[in-house]
């Protein structure tokens, strides 16, 4: 009796062992097919994502080979580092083809590669070895590490500086931008398009294009607080039968205080919806003029227009910086300007969503504004 209950202990830890052994396969099979998922997406330098293994990169060499077909550069025929060529004519294929001998992915938005091709063209002729273990954008810069000898990370590190004005949309002059806790690189024209746009009439409102009726709301919510109290995003939800569209998830909307004219939405919940009200809604109540812009969006000492902090809201984020009357001018004229040379003046005027007050100062010479591209 005790050497059959022996034998079924053993028939039982037997198949214990297989059934891991199956799981750990089928968990291998998995990984390796996610992996399959995430190279075409390296390949089309969109994907934050770590240095992929070697053995990805032989695996899809076949593609790689179709990909280089019909393309014409100078690398075109290269099997190694050593043979690789750095002159006046690579083009962004060598630039792939670059990151491919050295076993990497490209993370860069495709706007970049100009710049990133003049960084190895810089590197080359002061005597980098053309190893490369990452190229990727980082805290809004480009990240190229490579050699360590001083006067090549230098060089790196110069045009690190060079991406955060380099719009990674189009190429074009751009600015640091923040949004939903991401910083990135953008001109003015593409960062108002990814801000996205709130506007509210008796029956409903509309956001990215898409018309939501004010009787299919059901609740609110708010989350992400920011150092200031402030929210940074309101979920709004709906009723079940409400169609459905990309920017709906599960039923519930959720919009970024970046959005343009979200005070005002804010506010127009607060004054026609009691079950909506808040005492932090009830703040977006009262809309100013901003001295920087000119522009009545003004909430919570921040301009929902330039996207600048009013003085006020300024020394309550700085608590120790000196508070007078010569300081806070500077701080408006600086900004006035930065304003202008980003743009903004232009874009808001074409679109005109916010009312201009009438009484606007502007702080600044033309001077001035010379000298600042200067700086």
């Amino acid at each position: 009796m005790v050497f059959i209950i022996l034998i079924i202990i053993s028939f039982i830890f037997i198949a214990i062992a297989v059934s891991k052994e199956m799981s750990k396969n089928e968990h291998k099979e998995e990984d390796e097919n996610l992996m399959d998922d995430f190279y075409p997406i390296t390949e089309n330098n969109t994907a934050e994502i770590d240095r992929l293994p070697y053995q990805i990169y032989y695996k899809e060499k076949s593609q790689k080979e179709d990909f280089y077909k019909d393309a014409d550069f100078v690398n075109k025929n290269c099997e190694s580092l050593d043979d690789f060529i750095i002159n006046d004519d690579i083009n962004a294929f060598d630039l792939r083809k670059l990151a491919d001998l050295n076993g990497i992915g490209l993370q860069i938005s495709k706007a970049w590669y100009p710049l990133t091709i003049k960084l190895i063209q810089k590197l080359h002729d002061n005597g980098w070895d053309k190893r490369v273990y990452c190229i990727k954008s980082k805290y809004a810069s480009l990240e190229f590490y490579a050699s360590n000898e001083d006067h090549l990370r230098e060089i790196i590190r110069d045009y690190g500086y060079r991406s955060q004005t380099v719009c990674e949309t189009c190429g074009e002059n751009g600015e640091m931008r923040s949004y939903s806790g991401w910083d990135y690189i953008d001109c003015r024209k593409h960062y108002l398009e990814k801000r996205g746009k709130i506007t509210i009439d008796s029956e409903g409102f509309c956001y990215n294009d898409f018309y939501y009726y004010w009787n299919t709301i059901t609740d609110r919510s708010f989350e992400d607080l920011d150092f200031n109290g402030k929210y940074r995003i309101l979920i709004i939800e709906f009723k079940k039968d409400t169609a459905e569209n990309e920017d709906l998830i599960y039923g519930k909307l959720y919009i970024s205080k970046n959005a343009i004219g979200f005070g005002n939405f804010l506010s127009y919940l607060s004054k026609n919806f009691f079950r909506l009200a808040n005492s932090y809604v009830t703040k977006f109540e009262n809309v100013e003029f901003c001295e920087i812009c000119g522009y009545k969006a003004v909430y919570l000492d921040e301009c929902e227009c330039c996207e600048n902090y009013t003085r006020e809201g300024y020394l309550k984020t700085w608590r120790n910086e000196e508070n007078s009357e010569e300081k806070k001018f500077q701080y408006i004229k600086d900004r006035q300007i930065s304003w202008i040379k980003d743009e903004g003046e232009i874009y808001e005027t074409k679109q005109k969503n916010y009312i201009k007050n009438p009484d606007y100062k502007v702080l600044f010479n033309e001077d001035e504004l010379n000298k600042w591209d200067l700086n």
